[in-house]
């Protein structure tokens, strides 16, 4: 009995971390709708009304910045990532975990390294308060605080989804879709 408790706690973690990644991506999915929303207004003010605005191309690009920063952690969770899939693809669930265990470390580092640097630059803009070189003169903090935002969410990720891995390594390789379907990896999770 003592062997599954670390196996449940781990599962929890797991799931956890994906479920608060899904709501943030849930969330900020509407980025898009705002966006799109914004663009209609601005072709009918520029072609219909001939008097086009100036804070919708500006707010559009913080919004993409917002979406862009924010969609690595969602890309990640439903396996949507860049790879060499040739190496990748013919593997068993075990070589695939054990490959992935090797990568990870870099990539967790590479987010370390951004929300650091990123923080810092954020932090900057916001005791600085610095504006962006447009009519506007928006703030240039919020949109900075997303770097390290989302890298921060990609690193939490990165520890979902190496726990994970790690779970495959130990797990019996007969019953691995028993183990994803406990950590809430079933297809249905992502529908």
């Amino acid at each position: 009995m003592t062997g599954s408790s670390p196996r449940r706690s781990t599962a929890q973690i797991i799931r956890s971390i994906n479920t608060f990644t899904l709501w943030v991506e849930k969330i900020f999915s509407l980025t898009v709708v705002v966006m799109a929303l914004s663009i209609c207004w601005e072709v009918f003010c520029r072609y219909l009304l001939d008097s086009p605005t100036d804070w919708v191309n500006e707010t559009n690009q913080y919004l993409l910045c917002l979406m862009s920063m924010l969609g690595g952690s969602y890309c990640l969770l439903v396996d949507q990532h860049v790879r060499v899939d040739f190496f990748f693809r013919l593997r068993s669930d075990k070589q695939k975990a054990l490959m992935e265990l090797m990568t990870w470390w870099l990539a967790a580092l590479f987010c370390v390294v951004i929300i650091w640097w990123g923080g810092e630059m954020a932090i900057e803009a916001l005791v600085k308060n610095k504006l962006s070189n447009t009519i506007l003169e928006m703030p240039l903090w919020p949109s900075m605080f997303m770097v390290p935002l989302g890298a921060l969410l990609l690193l939490l990720q990165i520890v979902s989804r190496s726990l994970k891995n790690l779970l495959i390594l130990k797990h019996p390789s007969s019953d691995l879709p028993g183990l994803l379907e406990e950590l809430g990896l079933s297809k249905s999770f992502f529908e």
